[in-house]
């Protein structure tokens, strides 16, 4: 009887033991998976437009002006993400008028995190651009269109939440009246907020 205990003991022991064995993951997981659902962010920034190519000869021009951006974003893991932006690009006198231009855009993210919440980043996309055209030496009207944009930036963490962000953009071959294709590039400092 105590021979035939001895083994039944070793069963039991071993059964029990099963479950921990399962719960242990096979492997460890990967850094480009986030274990959570990922916070969401935004922000807005202001700074400076400028509109390349702008100037008309013998005409006055100033190809700079103040810019806005408000923008919304996520992070798939610590790694890439994606943002939303509406902009201002700016209102540029020239060729006897003015030129404003605006944008909506959409932008996949890829940074490098430097430590709780600061970064450095790049972003690839795309923007809806509207511009319109006044002036004497330059077709008139307004266009709508799709171009790419990309762009760099940082931000330096102020707490768990806060954090300011500076970003250069190029909206690249935004469209005008009469055909016309120019970039505008943007230097925004700006203040993000993460609904943690």
């Amino acid at each position: 009887m105590r021979l035939a205990f001895i083994p039944s003991l070793a069963i039991i022991a071993a059964a029990a033991s099963a479950p921990s064995f399962a719960q242990q993951p096979s492997n460890p997981q990967s850094p480009m998976v986030t274990p959570t659902r990922a916070p969401w962010y935004g922000g807005i920034s202001v700074g400076e437009g400028k509109l390349d190519n702008a100037c008309v000869t013998g005409l006055a021009c100033d190809d700079k002006d103040t810019a806005y951006r408000a923008f919304a974003g996520t992070h798939f893991n610590r790694y890439l993400g994606l943002e939303l932006g509406l902009a201002n690009l700016g209102e540029f006198s020239r060729g006897g008028g003015e030129t404003e231009a605006l944008a909506a855009d959409i932008t996949a993210t890829a940074g490098f995190p430097i430590g709780a919440s600061s970064s450095v980043f790049a972003k690839l996309g795309a923007a809806y651009t509207e511009t319109k055209v006044s002036g004497l030496a330059l077709p008139n009207g307004k266009e709508r269109d799709w171009s790419p944009r990309w762009g760099v930036g940082g931000q330096l963490g102020l707490s768990p939440n806060w954090a300011l962000r500076l970003d250069w953009d190029r909206y690249q071959n935004v469209s005008f009246a009469g055909g016309r294709e120019e970039d505008i590039d943007t230097l925004m400092l700006g203040a993000q907020y993460t609904f943690r």
